[in-house]
């Protein structure tokens, strides 16, 4: 079940931490879908992450809204302190 965490939420750290603690699946059958995604991802790019982000996030984009331009990546990286 996907949990969704708002970094300016009182209860941010304690769910993080919780999350970071929650037990993960260690399986070889994971391990194989994982790597199926990323070779899917090599070998056809934004077409397959665009099928996979609608598959499992049920959000369906497009290659123009996962575009950045060159004005919102200078604004965006103004925003960052040189010690982040």
């Amino acid at each position: 079940m996907p949990q969704f965490l708002t970094t300016t939420d009182a209860d941010f750290e304690a769910r993080f931490v919780a999350l970071l603690g929650m037990k993960r699946e260690d399986s070889p059958d994971v391990d194989a879908v994982v790597a199926q995604i990323i070779a899917d991802v090599r070998a056809r790019g934004d077409a397959a992450v665009l099928e996979l982000t609608a598959r499992f996030d049920r959000l369906d984009l497009t290659a123009a809204q996962m575009r950045f331009s060159a004005d919102e990546i200078a604004a965006e990286c103004a925003k960052v302190s040189p010690e982040d």
